[in-house]
């Protein structure tokens, strides 16, 4: 057997923790919330598809890197950092829910 065929198919949430450099309580809020690809839970122990979860990461170091070199033609400041695209994720995903209870006669919280 080669040590390929010996690797599993799917990591657990402290291996995860590693490779991203976070705690394992954020990985599994993460997780729940959908945040991280191939993602499953069986029972009460989060797995993860450790080839999606690795391009995952390859595709957000793409798309940071890109932005940081394209120019800002206002002259206004541009933050980066890990935790942007998660902070817009948050935003949008609250701005439909507001949408969304104000369409149904609700107040917005």
């Amino acid at each position: 057997m080669t040590a390929v065929e010996r690797m599993p198919e799917r990591i657990r949430a402290d291996a995860v923790a590693a490779i991203l450099g976070i705690e394992v309580r954020t990985v599994q809020a993460l997780a729940a919330r959908g945040e991280l690809p191939g993602a499953m839970k069986i029972g009460r122990l989060w797995t993860f598809d450790e080839s999606a979860l690795r391009l995952w990461i390859r595709e957000r170091t793409t798309c940071l890197n890109d932005r940081r070199h394209q120019s800002t033609h206002t002259g206004a400041k541009t933050r980066y950092g890990r935790d942007l695209p998660l902070q817009a994720e948050k935003s949008a995903r609250a701005y439909e829910q507001t949408l969304q209870r104000l369409r149904q006669g609700g107040s917005p919280k």
